[in-house]
């Protein structure tokens, strides 16, 4: 598991504490849903590496 904390401070993210314990405990939440989902992907499955939510209004 992330420590999703550590990985903002890293960034240097202007968090205040509550913002990111607020995050972090999102962030926990959505990779305890979706980690056990991947264990059934293969592994020759390439990543998608882009995700574009809306391609008719591309800049």
């Amino acid at each position: 598991m992330q420590d999703w904390k550590a990985i903002a401070k890293a960034q240097g993210l202007p968090l205040a504490a509550a913002e990111l314990d607020r995050a972090a405990t999102a962030l926990r939440t959505l990779e305890d849903v979706f980690r056990p989902l991947t264990a059934h992907l293969p592994h020759s499955l390439d990543p998608a590496t882009v995700f574009d939510p809306d391609p008719e209004h591309e800049t």
